[in-house]
This record gives structure tokens, C-alpha cells and sequence, in this order.
């Protein structure tokens, strides 16, 4: 539990590895000329800031709420409504808040509205993809001054700033008991970010107006309506016929030509998504892996590393990303995007060795192969559809009868709860907003030991002792050494394919003509970085 203290202390003293970031005040521009934006986006989204750790909740958070450290389309920490940030000891993080902020309704930003978003992350009720992975380590929250936060954890924690780039600060008056609802119907949505809800969100979409008294630089439009199109071709459609201004995910079969003929902008950029399938190396048996009879089998055969490493050796990376995802991705033999800590540029991809994983599964005693369901959604993530049938078709030809399972995110991501998944494997992808490979150790491949907030998005029963003590004993690392630790771990981990890296999703963002956009790393489409152009 965290816990919240109100005291003034005497300054401690600077530890030698502690960091202090910039104070880059930037002064607000002039108020622009009001005009609307109108965004079309792939998938629905909520405003309830900490319900549902994904991109498209986020997205549409940023436009609301700031986040207690912000991050930029280069997904690098500056200064936002928390002005600087620093270790004043290996476990007490420093916070101060940038004077003058106030919410949207016009109360002033204190400490205390941390303290109280903190507070609330663990305590929302229903949460099917909770925040929680964010507080790793962090076992009290004193607030100093109304100005002075200090984070105080139970070990020494690096990613700290990382990890309060995906925390957002919500009111603790106007959500004093607020659940996610009353968020979604505007009531509770009282931010301090560049716009303020209109109304609520709706499965249709949300509208947004500028907040005059924003703390940065003003946003270019004066309002925002943001509709949601699932279909890739009616959101282009709409772009074409001048009903959008601004649309995401454009259909890759269509960048090029939309390139060359000038109609519309097309930005793109490699993004820190890595996209990857996670395999469920639980050892007991599973409703969805079958033997050549169509019968259960009593094993499950993926707990076998050596089943694992065929089904990595099946598929043929280059041709995922330049056939299906039309040259707009980058394939990856490792699980953390390049720039980003724990990225090892010697480690090559793989080529794809059907052959090869044939006689793997038969050294592992599937001379036959097996039946096995692939899971994913169809309407998340770049493609995925697509994506999943090609690596149902890769698998099929390394001797696997496999069946793809295609369904819309409201109903996939509630089937990968962790500690609840009994699919066999499922295509996701995951954002590395935290800075550094200690977020997937710590979430992902640490055994389930949520007191501790560790192994929270842990979905296939990954589970080795002698791992957890190593990541343990990486993640509170704050030396020169750190580097080197966490990729020597992280390679030591991607040997057991308990997730096989697949590719860096690359994002693609139309626009019509006289607007230019900013495509952020972290996938999310927000206003404030589309402007006007010639």
C-alpha cells in the first residue's frame, strides 16, 4: 500500500547517482486562431486516466491530463507541470511542481493532487489492465510543501521518471471518489492539461476544447472533435473527402501511393513498440492445444524451450515486415527497441528456418507437429489481422496445424488478463515508455508477486528463481555497470522464448493538405502536434 505523508524536512543530501533534470520553462505562445481539428482513431478509449494501461486511454489522457513527469514526441522526460525531478537519496525521488498551475475548473495544482493520483491507481474498482506496474518500488508519497513531492522507495529505482510518464494527475477534489464513469461522462475528467472535456466520451468519440489557462505553449486549435472509425478504409475514405483533418493507422497498402500522389501527408516513424507473441509455457494441459487425433493433449507442449525456439525459427521476420506490413516495420530478433537500455545492436534477426524448426519439434518428440490456437486482435494494433493469419501460415509450414482466432480488442484483451490466460499464445505489442529493458524484466518475466508490484503483466506463467534474483538485483543497479547487466539478462531471458520479438511497429499518420503532424514514439495521436503548414 502506498502511503501519504504531509511534513517539512530538512534537505537531505545529493547521492552521487542521482540525476537532475533541466528546468526548460518554456513560455506560452500567443493564443491562436480558433479553428477545429477533426481526428479519426481506430479504437475506443475511456478518460478515466487510470483504468486500462493501453494507447488508445492514454491518448486521449494526454489531451486532459498531464502526467507527474511529462514525455515528449521523442518520448524523452521534460519538464511539464512538474518543473524538475531528482534522487535526493538512492530511495527518495524529488519532485517539484511548477508554480501557478491550476486545474481546469481553476483550483490550484498542489502536491497533494499527486499524492492522491498515486494513491488512487491500485484502488480502482474492475481494473482490467491496471496502472499499478507504474509504482514499482514506491512505498510512500510525503508531500513536503505544496510545491515538493518526495517519492520514497523500497529499494534504489533508476526508471523511477520513467515510470511517472505513464502516471497522470487527476484532481483530488473533483475525483474524490470518482470511479471510471464518472470520468467517461466528463464530471470527474478535471485535468490540467492543454484541453478540457466537452461533455463525455462515447463509444463514437469525445470533443475537446482549448484550456486558456494551460501552464505550456497553447495548443494551435481551439477545438477538438475526436471520432472513432474503426475501419482502415473508411477512415481514409473520410481523409480523402476532406471529413478528417487529421486520421491514424493508415492503411499500409496505401502509404505509397498516397506518397506520390500528394492528396495528403503521410508521417511515419519507427515507434518504442516492440510487437511479439507471447507464449504460454504453463506446463499443465490447455484447452487449445491439441495432438494429431484432435484430442487435449495431457502436456502442454510449449513448455518445452525447445517447442519455443522452433515455433522463433518458423517465422520469417523480413518477410512479416516488408510483404505484410508493407516495409513499414522493423524486424527484431530482441525485445527491446533499439535507443532504448538493454538493446543489444550485435544481437542480428534471425532468418526464418522452417525446415530447421521441423526437426526441432521432433527432437522435442512432435515428429507430427500438434494443433494450436494463435489469438489476437483485429483492431489495435497495425494490421494485426493480417499479422496473425501470416504467422498462422508460417507456423502451418514448420508442421503445426494451427487455427487463428481473430476478435475486436473489447473482447481479446479481456482473454489475456494475467493469471488468467489459458490460450496457448496470443500477438500483442508492448511500449517501452519507462526508458530501459527493467520494465519488461520487472513486468513481464519476474514470477507474479503483485505486493511487490512485480511480474503485473506477467500473462503466460514465466517462472525461473534464479532469473527473478537477477532481475532483483538489475533493477536497483544505478551505476556504470547497469547497461552491460540488463543486456546480458535480457539475452539470457529471450534464449527461453517465453516471448518471441517479432518487429518494431512503425506508425503512420495521415493528414490533410496545410497540416502538418508530429508523430509521437510512443504510437500516441494527440492535437497538440499538428500545425498548420504551407
Amino acid at each position: 500500500m502506498i502511503r501519504t505523508a504531509l511534513s517539512r524536512i530538512a534537505p537531505f543530501r545529493i547521492a552521487p547517482a542521482a540525476g537532475l533534470a533541466a528546468l526548460l520553462l518554456a513560455a506560452p505562445a500567443a493564443a491562436p486562431q480558433a479553428q477545429t481539428l477533426t481526428m479519426a482513431v481506430q479504437s475506443t478509449f475511456g478518460i478515466d486516466p487510470h483504468f486500462f494501461f493501453n494507447g488508445p486511454n492514454m491518448a486521449a489522457a494526454r489531451h486532459i491530463y498531464d502526467t507527474v513527469i511529462s514525455r515528449d514526441e521523442n518520448s524523452r522526460q521534460v519538464p511539464g507541470a512538474v518543473q524538475s525531478w531528482r534522487a535526493v537519496e538512492p530511495t527518495v525521488w524529488e519532485l517539484k511542481l511548477r508554480p501557478g498551475v491550476t486545474f481546469h475548473d481553476g483550483t490550484p495544482f498542489t502536491a497533494e493532487d499527486i499524492a492522491f493520483s498515486i494513491a488512487r491507481i491500485p484502488n480502482v474498482p474492475g481494473n482490467i489492465g491496471p496502472y499499478t506496474i507504474n509504482l514499482r518500488t514506491i512505498e510512500r508519497v510525503e508531500i513536503v510543501d505544496p510545491l515538493t513531492v518526495r517519492l520514497h522507495t523500497s529499494v534504489p529505482n533508476p526508471t523511477i521518471p520513467g515510470q511517472m510518464t505513464n502516471v497522470f494527475i487527476v484532481s483530488h477534489r473533483a475525483a474524490a471518489n470518482a470511479v471510471p464513469q464518472d470520468f467517461n461522462s466528463g464530471r470527474a475528467a478535471i485535468g490540467t492539461g492543454p484541453y478540457r472535456v466537452v461533455g463525455g466520451v462515447s463509444p463514437s468519440g469525445i470533443q475537446f476544447e482549448r484550456n486558456a489557462s494551460y501552464h505550456g505553449t497553447q495548443p494551435h486549435w481551439q477545438k477538438v472533435d475526436v471520432r472513432v472509425v474503426s475501419n482502415d478504409a473508411a477512415r481514409l475514405a473520410g481523409l480523402l473527402a476532406g471529413d478528417y483533418d487529421l486520421i491514424e493507422d493508415v492503411p499500409l497498402g496505401d502509404v505509397g501511393r498516397l506518397r506520390r500522389e500528394g492528396r495528403v501527408n503521410v508521417a511515419s516513424r519507427p515507434t518504442d513498440r516492440i510487437m511479439y507473441l507471447s507464449v504460454n509455457v504453463a506446463r499443465d494441459s490447455l484447452p487449445l492445444v491439441t495432438g494429431a487425433d484432435g484430442q487435449r493433449l495431457p502436456v502442454n507442449p510449449l513448455s518445452d524451450v525447445r517447442v519455443r525456439r522452433a515455433l522463433s525459427m518458423a517465422i520469417d521476420r523480413t518477410a512479416l515486415t516488408e510483404r505484410i506490413m508493407e516495409g513499414l516495420a522493423v524486424p527484431s530478433g530482441q525485445l527491446t527497441p533499439e535507443g532504448f537500455g538493454g538493446h543489444d545492436p550485435a544481437i542480428p534477426v534471425p532468418p526464418g528456418d522452417p525446415a530447421g524448426a521441423r526437426r526441432l519439434l521432433a527432437e522435442a518428440g512432435y515428429p507430427d507437429g500438434f494443433g494450436m490456437t494463435i489469438s489476437c486482435s483485429n483492431d489495435r494494433y497495425v494490421n494485426d489481422a493480417r499479422v496473425c493469419q501470416a504467422l498462422g501460415q508460417m507456423l502451418s509450414r514448420a508442421g503445426l496445424k494451427m487455427t487463428v482466432d481473430v476478435t475486436p480488442s473489447t473482447v481479446f484483451f479481456p482473454r489475456i488478463r494475467p493469471a488468467r490466460v489459458t490460450l496457448p499464445m496470443h500477438f500483442v505489442g508492448r511500449s517501452f515508455s519507462s526508458g530501459d529493458a527493467s520494465y519488461v524484466l520487472t513486468t513481464s518475466f519476474h514470477t507474479r508477486d503483485l505486493p511487490q508490484n512485480l511480474g503485473g503483466a506477467n500473462r503466460n506463467g514465466f517462472s525461473v528463481p534464479a532469473i527473478d534474483e537477477k532481475i532483483r538485483a538489475v533493477m536497483v543497479r544505478m551505476d556504470d555497470g547497469r547497461e552491460a547487466a540488463l543486456r546480458a539478462l535480457m539475452a539470457e531471458v529471450e534464449a527461453l522464448y517465453p516471448q518471441i520479438p517479432l518487429y518494431v511497429q512503425m506508425s503512420a499518420i495521415g493528414t490533410r493538405r496545410g497540416i502538418a503532424y508530429t508523430p509521437r514514439m510512443d504510437e500516441q495521436v494527440v492535437a497538440v502536434h499538428a500545425r498548420p503548414a504551407p
